[in-house]
């Protein structure tokens, strides 16, 4: 299982395809003309961007391994209950429509439908590289598409074992301008984290030992989140 100490090389291993991401976003932002030059190019654009978010994290589904008598297996599910979240968001401009982006999220929330016993607070966090490009900049409230790479955080409230996954995420959004450097943002993000349907979740000690009995459902741990925030830019 995952830990913090392995964060370090999955993000260095997803850095790479990253920088495949960053280098692919300006080709989709082109129209066929001649891009605009970067802000450092005397422009006086704002370079940098700030932002906070929050919303609402829906989504997320686990199978439960239970052993039955005479040593038989019984499998049920588990889902995280829908619960607030909120994002920061650092974004770094390449040109007029094309945003390079540092992506981080918390959700707390629990296990609903839960046949272990009493409830069982979870923390989701996600830490993501990507960027973000305009879609249509013709208007003044302007769409936007977000991706980005990198790692997924599941941390159980009882005394447990943190599991730490490669995860990958797209979106749409909409950006409204309100002023240069103030902007209201909306966007809807999905999740998908990597799981192997053979190794637990989450494991624990109890008083008989190690118990890990909650696994992924298939192959991916999916998610959603909707959120709304402020940008500001300097």
């Amino acid at each position: 299982m995952a830990t913090w100490n392995g964060i370090a090389g999955v993000v260095g291993g997803a850095a790479g395809a990253v920088v495949l991401v960053g280098a692919a976003l300006p080709a989709l932002a082109d129209d066929g003309g001649a891009s605009s030059p970067p802000p450092w190019a005397g422009q006086g654009q704002a370079l940098f961007e700030m932002a906070a978010l929050g919303g609402l994290a829906v989504g997320g589904r686990f199978s439960v391994t239970d052993s039955g008598v005479n040593g038989s297996s019984r499998g049920t599910s588990v889902s995280l209950a829908d619960h607030g979240a909120f994002a920061l968001a650092a974004d770094l401009r390449i040109d007029e429509g094309t945003q390079y982006e540092l992506f981080y999220s918390r959700e707390a929330t629990g296990l609903g439908g839960n046949t272990l016993g009493p409830p069982t607070d979870v923390t989701v966090e996600y830490l993501h590289l990507g960027g973000t490009v305009v879609l249509d900049d013709e208007h003044r409230v302007k769409p936007y598409m977000v991706g980005g790479l990198g790692i997924s955080r599941l941390t159980p409230g009882l005394e447990g074992s943190t599991d730490t996954r490669f995860s990958a995420s797209l979106g749409l959004g909409l950006r409204w301008p309100v002023t240069r450097h103030f902007s209201i943002r909306a966007e809807g993000r999905g999740f998908l984290t990597l799981v192997n349907p053979d190794t637990a979740v989450f494991c624990r000690s109890d008083q008989n030992g190690l118990l890990c009995r909650i696994h992924g459902n298939g192959q991916t741990f999916l998610q959603g989140q909707f959120l709304v925030g402020a940008a500001f830019a300097f």
